[in-house]
């Protein structure tokens, strides 16, 4: 599997990329990477950090013992550039084929093994799964200055989460495809390369708690569910 952990963390703020700062004593990173290497389902880790900060996310790894972890590179100007630098090197911890792929965010801390089984078992099964879930807002579509549009149905819609699961091939044919295509840079997650295919996507559903820590409310936020958790 591939964790993503590239980003800058400039909503943030700070002198520290988001997924290094603390969360409950430990690193953000330390957290996502350690669900992962619980799950029975997962077999190989690979991590890709910015520039920079190699060293300091192979001290996580020693400090934890995550075994899991057998490849650790930079990533990419942007997410998919750092994902498909992962999935070249897939194939030199003999995963390739058939083999399911789960792609996550080094940011979201909170992934059960539940869903981490859920997403594996579905792209197994389909090629293609992602984890969401519905939204309860009411939704508007506006135009340039901000005027409503439309009132898109919200029952059709979705949010997305990861962890995102593929077979090896279908996941490394997307993100040739893209590439080739010049479409990468704009690719705000994985399974729209997987569309852009004509392949379908099963969705499962997905968690509340599986947040993506992105501002320092989400920080807070993060604290109060790491209390809850600790509680239980």
């Amino acid at each position: 599997m591939i964790i993503t952990a590239s980003g800058s963390g400039l909503r943030m703020g700070g002198g520290m990329p988001k997924q290094f700062m603390t969360l409950g004593g430990k690193p953000v990173l330390a957290h996502t990477i350690g669900a992962f290497n619980r799950a029975g389902i997962v077999s190989k880790i690979v991590l890709t950090v910015p520039d920079g900060f190699v060293n300091h996310a192979w001290e996580i790894i020693r400090a934890n013992g995550f075994d899991k972890v057998l490849a650790l590179g930079v990533g990419g100007d942007n997410r998919a550039a750092s994902v498909y630098a992962a999935l070249k090197v897939l194939p030199d911890v003999e995963c390739a084929g058939r083999d399911t792929v789960l792609i996550h965010d080094g940011v979201r801390p909170f992934v059960s093994e539940e869903l981490i089984n859920a997403v594996a078992l579905a792209a197994g099964t389909h090629g293609a799964a992602i984890a969401g879930i519905p939204l309860t807002d009411t939704i508007k579509e506006v135009d340039e200055e901000l005027k409503v549009m439309s009132t898109p149905d919200r029952s059709r819609f979705y949010s997305v989460q990861t962890p995102q699961g593929f077979t090896y091939d279908t996941v490394m044919d997307a993100y040739i495809q893209g590439e080739a295509d010049g479409v990468l840079p704009h690719a705000t997650d994985d399974s729209m390369l997987v569309e852009r295919l004509g392949r379908p996507v099963a969705v499962v559903m997905g968690d509340p708690g599986n947040i993506k820590i992105t501002t320092p409310e989400d920080m807070a936020l993060g604290e109060i569910l790491l209390k809850g958790r600790s509680r239980r």
